[in-house]
């Protein structure tokens, strides 16, 4: 395939645009707290802007299409109630972050303090295979777009994609991420905005719905079985993505006490509405029997061949956009656990600019296998998706009991976990991959609820205020 060399400067001129404003944040970054976490500081604007910069990913503008273009109606309301009600549900937790442990750095310090060596260390492992199967999935969603849109081929545009995150995120690390996070919003409402009213004036409503009523009348159907699954399995799915993800926790410490509760809420209900906007981008495709050459590319298809040029270069900023800002969170995300819960254990005397050099180098590298692992070309990032929440959902239940329960047995916490996620795969491979999730997920309610009812504990959580204290002030 030739090389668009047109279309290659155009990304380029872009990233540069966020290199240079990261540069300018870069030059107020003087300490670690600042690169991996922001202690506090963010309010009601830049709380909601990074949390809707992060959330907004390449899944919700290519697999929220998927799960429209698989169960037509259905699977665009599931898939907004994936992401929107999990950061909704988030809300509470980060309150009682903020409560139990007000000076942490990331949810490894909640498991190494609130549980024993053996959780702690089974949710560290779990945590890195998810953030880097998330990041995967994004880095697949920034070169199947490229090479959809501006035919720029795959591992090149993931080359691009990678190269242009990393350089930026490297430099001021949380500071970097956050502070671009406004423009980046603003580009990605573009999507929102403009791109699916200016197919639908192309094409009309009327005549998608009669297409669809026509050419796949399934897709209509509210009680269509394998479209009520997803709608009553996405929200478990995503609430395991968001519980266990660290650039969440980050986000609650960052934002101030007295916001936090109401960013969140506020950010999720924000967030239903682009999945929606964008999976009706499907909707013209089921309506018009186009069908596109891999299903990941159904919304960045349609808007190529309805929306014309314009509409193609929107959809190819606002969603490049997109993926750079998870990507950049995803990897600030991945660094502050490496450097919280391993660098610190092999050198608890590092002084705050060593851990901040260390900071930078691990993003860099981080960054680079992150690039590596997203190289090879999966035809479905929902897929990909489910198969991972699996694994999130055998956590939700020693998250919450965690955070709210002092009587939470720990072993009940562990074994709950383990064999939540041991049921949750089988019957994923031999039932269904969505009723995996929620045997998952129902296996961790059961188990650790049943194990506390048995054999209760009586935590102290001044041992989780009082460890984050003492981190604080030792690093003054």
């Amino acid at each position: 395939m030739q090389i668009p060399w047109t279309n290659v400067i155009i990304i380029l001129i872009l990233g540069a645009i966020f290199i240079i404003t990261s540069w300018f944040i870069s030059r107020k970054v003087s300490s670690v707290d600042q690169y991996v976490s922001g202690r506090g500081k963010l309010g009601v604007a830049f709380g909601t802007t990074s949390l809707l910069a992060f959330w907004i990913t390449g899944n919700t503008v290519m697999a929220g299409p998927e799960a429209a273009y698989n169960d037509g109606v259905l699977g665009a309301i599931g898939y907004a109630a994936l992401g929107g009600i999990a950061v909704m549900a988030f809300a509470p937790l980060a309150k009682r972050i903020h409560e139990v442990l007000p000076n942490g750095r990331t949810v490894g310090d909640f498991f190494k303090h609130r549980f024993d060596h053996k959780n702690y260390y089974f949710f560290i492992a779990m945590s890195f295979i998810w953030v880097f199967g998330f990041l995967m999935t994004q880095g697949i969603g920034g070169g199947l777009l490229l090479e959809q849109i501006f035919e720029v081929p795959y591992e090149l545009a993931v080359i691009l994609t990678f190269a242009i995150v990393i350089v930026y995120a490297s430099m001021g690390g949380f500071s970097s991420v956050t502070g671009l996070a406004f423009i980046q919003v603003m580009l990605i409402l573009i999507v929102i905005v403009v791109v699916p009213p200016l197919v639908y004036f192309t094409t009309g409503v009327a005549p998608v719905y009669n297409g669809m009523k026509e050419l796949d009348l399934g897709s209509l159907d509210l009680l269509a079985p394998a479209g009520l699954l997803f709608l009553f399995a996405a929200p478990v799915l995503g609430i395991g993505e968001v519980f266990m993800d660290n650039t969440f926790w980050q986000r609650a410490y960052a934002i101030r006490r007295d916001r936090v509760f109401s960013i969140f809420t506020l950010s999720g209900i924000g967030w239903c509405f682009v999945p929606l906007a964008v999976a009706t981008l499907a909707f013209v495709a089921l309506g018009t029997g186009q069908a596109p050459k891999e299903v990941n590319q159904v919304a960045p298809f349609i808007a190529q061949v309805y929306g014309g040029e314009f509409a193609s270069w929107a959809f190819l900023i606002g969603v490049w956009a997109a993926l750079a800002s998870t990507i950049a969170a995803l990897l600030n995300a991945i660094v502050s656990l490496v450097l919280n819960d391993v660098y610190l254990k092999m050198k608890p005397k590092a002084t705050g600019k060593q851990q901040l050099a260390f900071a930078k180098i691990a993003t860099i590298t981080i960054g680079i296998v992150g690039l590596l692992v997203s190289l090879p070309k999966f035809t479905s990032m929902l897929q990909m998706l489910i198969f991972l929440g699996v694994m999130n959902a055998a956590l939700i239940f020693p998250i919450v009991f965690g955070l709210f329960w002092k009587k939470l047995n720990i072993n009940a916490a562990f074994y709950a976990a383990i064999f939540a996620i041991i049921g949750g795969y089988i019957t994923y491979y031999t039932v269904g991959s969505l009723q995996g999730v929620v045997v998952s997920g129902w296996l961790s309610f059961l188990i650790c609820w049943l194990g506390t009812l048995v054999a209760p504990s009586d935590f102290n959580w001044q041992k989780l205020i009082r460890v984050g204290l003492d981190e604080k002030e030792s690093a003054k």
